[in-house]
């Protein structure tokens, strides 16, 4: 579905609060990726295996087990965030998309992303909040049952 958001559904959220959410997601995801990038080269590929092996034989006795858990819990982040992100940007529209690429990774102003799609204020910042919001649903940082979707779903009406 490669469509934005009407003005009606959008009205619902505040897009000053969204980006916010949208950017701590985005650095809290930097971080552990970067985290467990410095994990894996410190240790070594090989001794992750093992360690996760001798890990399950001492059933949660030493610290070994405790700090695969942790890094095992990091990387499952990781692959959750990209399988969600990789089905998101499939939804993008292409403005959405340029949006994504200067605005979100790297947080460009919206006077430059603006005129890199040629859009006016208005019509940009509509494509803009779609966009964040979209993000901000897939990655459940807000609410996604509005009044407007419950009169959109109800079947009983």
């Amino acid at each position: 579905m490669r469509v934005e958001f009407k003005k009606k559904y959008l009205d619902e959220y505040n897009l000053k609060t969204i980006v916010r959410a949208v950017y701590n997601l985005f650095d809290d995801y930097y971080y552990k990726e970067a985290v467990a990038q410095e994990y894996l080269e410190s240790m070594g590929k090989n001794r992750f295996s093992n360690d996760k092996e001798y890990s399950k034989n001492q059933r949660k006795v030493d610290s070994t087990y405790k700090t695969v858990e942790k890094r095992e819990k990091v990387v499952n982040y990781l692959k959750e965030f990209d399988r969600k992100l990789e089905h998101l940007l499939t939804s993008l529209t292409d403005d959405e998309m340029t949006i994504y690429k200067h605005s979100i990774l790297a947080r460009e102003q919206d006077k430059v992303v603006r005129d890199r799609i040629c859009k006016t204020d208005k019509t940009y910042y509509l494509i803009k909040k779609s966009c964040y919001v979209k993000f901000a649903l897939r990655f459940s940082l807000v609410d996604g049952f509005t009044k407007d979707v419950f009169e959109t779903i109800n079947l009983y009406d």
